[in-house]
């Protein structure tokens, strides 16, 4: 029950804070207005309002019915017309609510604006609303006595520009705001260059008399740049705030007439959707670079997993024989003290019964090892639904860097319409991995000119089917002497090296259900294979 009351009481305060803002921008905003019904070239209520119906849903959409209807009986003179005065707060409502409705359920737009695709849909859906809020709205007045016909075409103009203008500088701002404590905590005095760099650019454009102002426009969008490189998308958003303002206070204290701030507006309108969608290019490079780098974290780290099982494995293979010797001559040394022959002195009962605990310990030890092999070689993998191109791509992101720095070329050749793999994305990465780096590093050590790596992968039809992968390099080959144990757990030809690449992707394509073997080694090259299986769903699709 306190519970909902706080809820209840949380939902008043918001919605009040909603209304007096809105009337707030309303009244800051009646700037050269048209008509009785004081049509603006700029409509930050639009914006308030497209961001409340985001974040809180249909709901909201009453709290919009009473705003819009207070601000036009206080500040727009419709007193006078009461049958305008309930239309117009029904068409605000309805409108923007139904867009907003759009937005949330039907493209399922992210509130944080998490990238273009969102700010573009946001654009084009509350644009398209407005075209159709614009018209209805003039059509509304005129028909009223609000507004002579005449007049009509243009107030539609500046009713859909006001709003549009209203929506593109407000509305991201405000839903990126949500946030607000840690986008706040990053202020840096570079930001107060920010604003200084933002009114230089005012004072280029409106402080000349003798300058024609449209043709230095270009410079509103250089801070613009600036800012949204530095600090994304919501360091986009208030840079527009600010230009907005500061472009709207020169206009009044110019005194310049309304068809000049209509192109001032068309001009704002522009300035901040570059710089808008300049932000969100940036914060989704931010994110897939981190994406990338908690990627290249989870493959080390599956790397060193797998890298300690394996060693875990081959020390328990190489620990398994002398334990097994260790019994075999215990139990001989138990026999002989046993025999009737023996010395019977009173010591020879301890010592049985020291050697007797010595095997049991010894036998217990060999217990051991053998659960953690057999621990080790469970498959705990989550294998998932994965696309060979993916995989492959993901792998030479994280390859790239490294073939570059030894000058080493990497081709690779994916047939179109590849089926679908059935598989742990990040064990075939490693396994990728692997053998790409094993290749570079060779090629590198031998310093072999021209040094490349083909990467390829066709699908053939063993059983299971499967998807055959090949890496072939042009480097020096491996010695003779370690082709039959490649394979095998610290079989490596660098001094410095644990031999552990190959015994490891060994473990995982055969965890898989799949192979992998040496195609061929020579002077001139190195080529090994191994087979990923497919998604048994689209072979019976197939």
């Amino acid at each position: 029950m306190l519970a909902r009351a706080r809820r209840r009481l949380e939902e008043q305060i918001e919605v009040g804070a909603y209304l007096a803002l809105y009337l707030a921008l309303d009244w800051i905003s009646l700037l050269d207005p048209i008509g009785a019904v004081d049509i603006t070239p700029w409509n930050p209520p639009a914006g308030l309002t497209f961001a409340l119906l985001l974040l809180r849903g249909p709901r909201r959409i009453p709290a919009v019915f009473v705003a819009a209807t207070l601000a036009n009986l206080m500040l727009h003179g419709f007193s006078q017309a009461p049958v305008a005065l309930i239309a117009w707060g029904l068409i605000i409502a309805a409108g923007y609510g139904a867009a907003a409705h759009l937005l949330r359920e039907r493209f399922r737009i992210s509130p944080q604006l998490a990238g273009h695709n969102d700010l573009a849909l946001l654009f084009a859906v509350a644009g398209a609303a407005a075209a159709l809020i614009a018209p209805a709205a003039v059509l509304l007045f005129a028909t009223a006595g609000l507004l002579a016909w005449a007049e009509a075409g243009v107030a539609a103009l500046r009713f859909w520009l006001g709003d549009v203008i209203g929506i593109v500088v407000l509305t991201p701002f405000l839903l990126l705001l949500a946030d607000w404590r840690h986008k706040l905590g990053r202020l840096r005095p570079e930001h107060g260059l920010h604003l200084v760099a933002i009114g230089f650019g005012l004072w280029i454009i409106f402080g000349w008399e003798e300058t024609n102002h449209f043709e230095l426009s270009y410079v509103l969008l250089l801070p613009l740049v600036w800012i949204a490189l530095r600090d994304g998308l919501f360091g986009a958003t208030w840079g527009i705030i600010a230009t907005q303002l500061g472009l709207m206070a020169a206009i009044q204290l110019k005194g310049y007439d309304s068809g000049v701030v209509t192109q001032f507006q068309f001009l704002m309108l522009a300035v901040a959707a570059t710089g808008l969608f300049l932000g969100a290019v940036v914060d989704e490079r931010r994110r897939a670079e981190t994406s990338l780098r908690r990627h290249e974290a989870e493959l080390a780290h599956a790397s060193r997993l797998q890298a300690s099982g394996e060693m875990a494995m081959a020390l328990a293979h190489e620990l398994n024989q002398p334990l097994t010797a260790l019994i075999g001559f215990a139990r001989a040394c138990q026999g002989v003290l046993e025999a009737p022959a023996a010395a019977a002195e009173p010591s020879r009962r301890a010592a049985i019964e020291l050697i007797d605990q010595t095997v049991q310990q010894a036998t217990r030890a060999g217990d051991i090892i053998r659960g953690a092999r057999e621990f080790l070689r469970r498959d705990d993998s989550r294998r998932v639904r994965i696309e060979v191109p993916h995989v492959v791509e993901v792998a030479l992101d994280l390859m790239r860097g490294e073939a570059a720095q030894h000058g080493v070329r990497i081709e690779v050749q994916l047939p179109p319409g590849l089926p679908p793999l059935l598989a742990d994305p990040i064990q075939i990465e490693q396994v990728l991995l692997n053998l790409l780096r094993n290749s570079i590093d060779a090629m590198a050590r031998a310093r072999t000119a021209g040094a490349s790596i083909v990467l390829s992968a066709v699908p053939v039809t063993e059983e299971p089917p499967a998807v055959e992968f090949a890496v072939r390099d042009t480097g020096p080959g491996f010695p003779a002497e370690l082709v039959g144990r490649l394979f095998q757990p610290f079989a490596t030809t660098r001094t410095d090296g644990m031999g552990l690449g190959l015994s490891i992707s060994r473990s995982i394509v055969e965890a898989h259900g799949g192979r992998i073997w040496l195609a061929g080694s020579s002077d001139r090259g190195t080529e090994i294979r191994f087979t990923v299986p497919i998604d048994h769903v689209d072979v019976d699709a197939g």
